[in-house]
């Protein structure tokens, strides 16, 4: 979807969706695009291209969504952190493929949400936990973490159909 705006700026698809859905609670968390990598160079600037993978996860691939709220004033240095730092140390981790982020738009339904979305991929083997993951909280990311408007939301989903 290129425009969001419609389902931003009214909930009557949402509306329609309870109405059509035998769910006991539907929930909807409506992002825009900032940015995202598709490469391990570490030279690589975060893109800013549309959000669509340039290959498909792989099946049994792992995606770690991970959603921040910092203080409102200090988002210009949640930014600058996540595209200077964190998104480039989160490459170097074994079995990276690509990142996009997002900014939260609006939300329908009962459900936690965050102002900001970072979607990491990996392959089923990967070294998240290890050395290389580890070594991506810096001084900075502690500073960030401090700076938290809310504790983060952390979400990890195994890829089982493409």
């Amino acid at each position: 979807m290129n425009d969001i705006a419609p389902i931003v700026n009214s909930r009557s698809a949402y509306d329609a969706d309870i109405k059509d859905s035998s769910a006991s609670e539907i929930s909807w968390v409506i992002c825009s695009f900032i940015n995202g990598r598709d490469t391990a160079r570490l030279s690589q600037k975060p893109q800013t291209k549309p959000h669509v993978l340039p290959n498909p996860p792989a099946l049994g691939s792992i995606l770690v969504i991970n959603g921040s709220t910092p203080r409102a004033d200090k988002e210009d240095d949640y930014h600058a952190w996540y595209d200077q730092e964190h998104g480039e140390k989160l490459t170097r981790v074994p079995g990276w493929n690509a990142a996009r982020r997002y900014a939260l738009a609006a939300v329908y339904g009962n459900v936690e949400a965050a102002n900001f979305y970072g979607f990491n991929f990996y392959d089923e083997v990967n070294g998240l936990g290890g050395p290389e993951w580890k070594a991506g909280v810096t001084d900075w990311t502690l500073r960030i973490r401090s700076n938290a408007a809310k504790p983060n939301i952390r979400r990890v989903w195994k890829v089982e159909s493409v």
